[in-house]
């Protein structure tokens, strides 16, 4: 658009200019947050989060309406939620701004109602793009697309297969038929009174609709999808995580023929065991429940059963203590004190990074002495049973660091095998001691040493890659190589790791010498590193590429990751040849391998033995797991190692400095051939040795 700008200069004559201005489209956004195992209700802050400018890459970026987009809170863009007609809350949610015609937009819905809930508030990838363009732009209905790992509400579990689209909905639409999908949170005391058993599942207890009959305007009796004598419309459970209030909210689809649009239909929900049924009612829901038939495929805002909401768990007091071993990282020479580096926990009880600013005795952790274990005692207060994530943080002094590696440190997240999922704890109140970790998993056993030399060997097979619609793979122009997961593994090799774009075009390039549509190649992976290969496959050029979708969910799966075997000896093999793979193009977890050294749990008793002890394993003889207990009688250096009848370590239980105190350790010995093994406590004051059987 060209805007005409006249300038009259009296009385000699006119003149006039021209100045571009920035044309502008209008963007409409639904959502749709049905489809979230959650009581989303209206005053939940929902925003858009994305970037802008004329690659989609600007954050924050001011929009051509002033309003500001960014991959924060410090986004402005925030959807209304539409009332129903009787003013309550609805599902709906709505959002008009303006964007200029140069630029794209890279966007996704943002809820804090569910990420206080521990489902997080992010959308899944990939995050969809408005193109540059002219004339206006309307999105349609959109449902949120969690991380989680169920797609919609119906209970239906993503396939690898499936495609989920921007316009998908939980369920399938028919020809000639309004959906309504129906949703009760059996949360109260209401659904308890009347049967509700939260452990039980179909077909032992059925959660349903039943409903009247519809009549059309000629008075006849319609076959719709509800009855008063029948359970017709049965609803499934939304998540089959027991921490998530989606445990208890079930929901489902009823179809309507669409000749039966704008007539009221009478319903209420019901608890089915067999015979015997239970049904809403009560003082906080006289009447029928009612709604009128929409003409086209809508959802009703979720309700408690019975009108009955759930009592409030009130919040308790509580120390949790985190600790972590970084003996891995102190051995390859990556983490240093001395250095200046610093150790940090970051999670949702603390607002994450934003704590080492604020409050940073909640997060900060101290070495313990003579040790390489770090700690931090963190009160709170939180309802019982309250699921919190968290990650391990390392974070390298910048200057020092540049001066030992000559180059910058690389992000300090944990991430290597555990593909970017948070470690989570469910508070209990009072004093609670968390599991030792590893810092990124990463155990003594896990390390490869300096002058250590592995090359490791890739095959994957591209042919289904050839047919992806959106960017097909081309064998004459396009390179195939590897994404790495884990900047800090990166940095070992010499790949700068400062962020998570780790891609090898230059190090590592597969060919298909035979054409028979699989890519091999090779990389020489050097010590001091560890063992953990994290990674996506990739093709394209540097400028334009496709990698495979990984999850991104509560559970592994955002890379690939495979662990390099050692030796009998504890030696590395000179070459290994990873698994044979496929491309993958359709998002869901990756495949990924257990760290066959995360074999350990640790508990600790507030007793004081009056001697250094360790007690006979049991079971003994055992499959695959057995407990051994040991007491210390003063903080000391304590090794707890496992030995095959050669002598030779197979596993590292404990080392480190501990407290006086009575321990537990359970040892998974699941990698391990059947055998008989030695376990030794080795401490400055005693060493103490015994025998367990393993039988597989």
């Amino acid at each position: 658009m060209k805007k005409i700008l006249f300038t009259v200069l009296m009385p000699m004559c006119l003149f006039f200019s021209v100045v571009e201005v920035q044309a502008q489209r209008t963007v409409t956004m639904r959502l749709n947050m049905a489809s979230v195992p959650d009581t989303t209700n209206g005053m939940g802050l929902i925003e858009v989060r994305g970037a802008g400018g004329s690659d989609g890459s600007v954050a924050p970026d001011t929009l051509a309406d002033g309003s500001i987009i960014d991959w924060s809170d410090q986004s402005t863009l925030e959807p209304v939620n539409e009332k129903g007609p009787d003013g309550q809350d609805s599902d709906y949610w709505r959002i008009t701004f303006q964007i200029s015609d140069t630029t794209r937009l890279q966007h996704k819905f943002y809820s804090q109602q569910l990420e206080d809930a521990g489902l997080n508030g992010w959308e899944a990838d990939p995050n969809p793009y408005i193109e540059m363009g002219e004339g206006d732009v309307d999105l349609g209905l959109h449902f949120f697309q969690g991380q989680h790992n169920w797609r919609g509400t119906s209970g239906r579990r993503m396939s690898d297969e499936e495609n989920i689209d921007y316009n998908w909905t939980p369920w399938k639409a028919k020809e000639d038929s309004i959906a309504i999908w129906y949703r009760v949170a059996m949360l109260g005391s209401h659904s308890d009174e009347k049967g509700y058993d939260p452990k039980l599942n179909a077909p032992d207890q059925m959660i349903g609709v039943r409903g009247a009959d519809i009549k059309d305007a000629t008075d006849e009796t319609m076959v719709g999808p509800l009855a008063w004598g029948e359970t017709k419309v049965v609803l499934d459970r939304e998540t089959t995580d027991e921490k998530v209030a989606g445990y208890s909210i079930y929901s489902g689809v009823a179809y309507y023929p669409s000749s039966l649009a704008g007539m009221t239909q009478e319903y209420k929900f019901v608890i089915g065991h067999g015979e015997t049924v239970g049904w809403e009612e009560g003082a906080n829901l006289p009447t029928n429940r009612t709604f009128v038939v929409p003409k086209s495929d809508s959802t009703l805002h979720w309700v408690y059963y019975g009108n009955t909401a759930p009592s409030p768990n009130e919040p308790v007091e509580g120390q949790v203590v985190f600790g972590v071993d970084m003996s891995a990282f102190e051995t390859i020479g990556l983490f240093d004190t001395a250095r200046g580096d610093t150790l940090w926990v970051f999670g949702d009880f603390n607002a994450w990074a934003d704590c080492r600013t604020n409050t940073p005795d909640d997060c900060y952790m101290f070495r313990e002495p003579g040790g390489t274990i770090f700690q931090v005692p963190v009160a709170l207060e939180r309802p019982v049973g309250v699921t919190q994530g968290y990650k391990y943080f390392l974070d390298f002094n910048d200057q020092t660091f540049m001066e030992a590696f000559n180059t910058a440190p690389p992000s300090g997240w944990e991430e290597g095998h555990r593909t970017g999922v948070n470690r989570q704890f469910d508070f209990q109140g009072g004093q609670q001691r968390l599991d030792l970790a590893y810092f990124n998993d990463v155990t003594p056993n896990n390390v490869m040493k300096e002058g250590t030399s592995v090359e490791l060997m890739f095959s994957v097979d591209m042919k289904e890659a050839l047919d992806y619609e959106a960017q097909p793979f081309k064998p004459a122009t396009d390179t195939v190589t590897v994404h790495l997961g884990d900047p800090i593994w990166a940095h070992t090799q010499g790949i700068d790791g400062t962020d998570h774009d780790i891609a090898l075009w230059d190090e590592v390039q597969l060919t298909d010498s035979d054409s028979d549509g699989t890519y091999t190649g090779s990389y020489t992976i050097k010590g001091p590193s560890y063992n953990i290969i994290t990674f996506r496959y990739m093709y394209g050029t540097k400028s334009t590429s496709t990698q495979e979708m990984g999850s991104d969910t509560r559970e592994p799966g955002r890379n690939r990751v495979h662990f390099v075997p050692m030796n009998d000896d504890g030696s590395f093999p000179a070459k290994y040849e990873l698994p044979a793979h496929s491309f993958k193009l359709t998002p869901g977890p990756l495949p990924h391998d257990v760290n066959p050294h995360i074999n350990t749990s640790i508990e600790q008793t507030a007793e004081l033995p009056s001697e250094i002890w360790m007690g006979s394993n049991y079971p003994n003889p055992f499959n695959p797991t057995t407990t051994i207990e040991f007491g210390l009688t003063r903080q000391s250096d304590a090794q707890l190692h496992i030995y095959d009848l050669l002598g030779r370590r197979v596993a590292t239980l404990i080392d480190g400095v501990l407290q006086a105190s009575n321990y537990t350790v359970t040892f998974d010995a699941s990698h391990l051939a059947s055998g008989v093994y030695i376990y030794r406590l080795q401490t400055p004051d005693l060493s103490i040795t015994k025998q367990m059987t393993l039988v597989k």
